[in-house]
């Protein structure tokens, strides 16, 4: 599978990254819909996460990385975006990702798939 999108890279100390990446979503979703955007986490240092925003669909204008990411053993796990922070306390319970995709609807509800 192939993700390309516009990359940022920011920081996670003190879980900073959940306010900054909310904004570069903000951002993003003005100019292009919230459901139409996926969003993803990968390249994670001791205090970074890169992070890339991509449309579902097509090529994403401004287009600035491309990840090549594997195509099988993906978790899906499902909820609520208000409880997306309570979500990944249990996803990480076994051990750091290699790769998350989030995807987020107007509803409230979100997806997150990873891989270790």
């Amino acid at each position: 599978m192939v993700f390309t999108g516009i990359s940022r890279t920011f920081s996670t100390v003190g879980e900073e990254q959940y306010k900054t990446i909310g904004a570069f979503w903000d951002e993003m979703s003005a100019k292009f819909g919230l459901e139409n955007l996926r969003g993803l986490g990968y390249n994670w240092t001791s205090t970074t996460i890169e992070y890339v925003i991509g449309l579902k669909e097509g090529a994403i204008d401004g287009a600035d990385c491309t990840v090549q990411l594997p195509d099988e053993d993906w978790v899906t796990v499902t909820g609520k975006t208000a409880e997306l922070s309570q979500m990944y306390n249990e996803i990480y319970q076994d051990g750091a990702l290699r790769y998350e995709i989030e995807t987020f609807d107007n509803d409230g509800s979100c997806e997150v798939r990873y891989l270790r």
